[in-house]
């Protein structure tokens, strides 16, 4: 067995159908110098506690918080866990790719002075996939990291920065984490393959918890004030964020909340049809309004 150099986080509260896909994932790497951390949030689904419960192997430590801790506060649990130098956050809907753990010791070998390392992401559903390369132009920081968050991170470097930040603790701490290293000007390492399987699905985290977004912009905004210095970045990120609270009110037929949001958006930017229509699905009588969504699902 190769000495241990990474640790890989896997924690766990919902989606148990994902669970063993995700730490086979792991289990069968073509790299075994690693380490697995299991972790259970508190309130976590019967089905994801028997699974937890009933896990055992010789390369993983598990962690059962007697507290909830949120996905944020749990992976920093988890990097609290890790004994080794470096930390490799794995959500357990997601998949890595057979020579992910090679891939990454390779670029640290190749660029010791790197503090993170990046590649590319596979998303996937049942229906589709794409690769999303790694980008390099900071304004992508207006609205999301400029990786995928799941990235292989120093630890010295993740404590140096203060860690996630406990005021976000449901999403969005690795995109404030993110621009903090974007600011610090933290150099970090390309390994030029698809580092990361990301699962496309509705039941994710930033979904169930979709009404907090403007609270969680505010604080993203009011925490790296250098950064959205230019009027343009604010009007860019509040356009990304009420423009998607838009859509998902009226996918879920609440027209008044779609509506609201649609109305900022538009006071942020750019005209688009599914807005323009959101607002005048709020003024039709509900004979109109139902006659037009029973006529979309035929």
């Amino acid at each position: 067995m190769s000495d241990i150099k990474i640790s890989v986080g896997i924690t766990l509260f919902t989606n148990p159908d994902y669970i063993f896909e995700a730490i086979d994932s792991l289990i069968n790497q073509s790299e075994d110098a690693w380490e697995g951390i299991l972790l259970l949030d508190k309130g976590a689904s019967i089905k994801t506690i028997q699974i937890f419960d009933n896990f055992n192997h010789s390369k993983f430590k598990k962690f059962k918080s007697p507290i909830h801790l949120g996905p944020e506060q749990a992976r920093a649990k988890a990097i609290e866990l890790a004994t080794t130098n470096w930390y490799f956050q794995l959500d357990s809907d997601d998949v890595l790719p057979v020579n992910a753990i090679s891939d990454v010791l390779n670029a640290i070998k190749k660029s010791p002075k790197a503090e993170f390392i990046y590649g590319s992401t596979l998303h996937f559903s049942k229906e589709s996939y794409y690769v999303m390369p790694p980008s390099n132009d900071p304004e992508v920081l207006v609205t999301s990291s400029l990786f995928s968050s799941m990235l292989p991170i120093k630890i010295s470097m993740y404590n140096r920065l203060g860690g996630y930040s406990k005021k976000l603790k449901y999403f969005a701490a690795d995109w404030d984490f993110w621009l903090s290293v974007y600011e610090k000007k933290i150099l970090g390492a390309d390994t030029d393959t698809v580092l990361y399987h990301r699962r496309n699905h509705n039941n994710n985290v930033i979904n169930r918890n979709i009404e907090q977004w403007p609270e969680v912009l505010t604080k993203i905004i009011n925490r790296h004030p250098k950064f959205f210095n230019f009027n343009h970045r604010k009007r860019k990120a509040r356009y990304h964020v009420f423009e998607r609270l838009a859509r998902h009110y009226r996918t879920i037929r609440e027209r008044n909340k779609a509506a609201y949001y649609a109305k900022i958006a538009l006071e942020n930017g750019n005209e688009t049809v599914t807005l323009l229509e959101i607002l005048k699905e709020q003024k039709m009588s509900k004979i109109r309004y139902f006659l037009r969504y029973i006529g979309k699902l035929l």
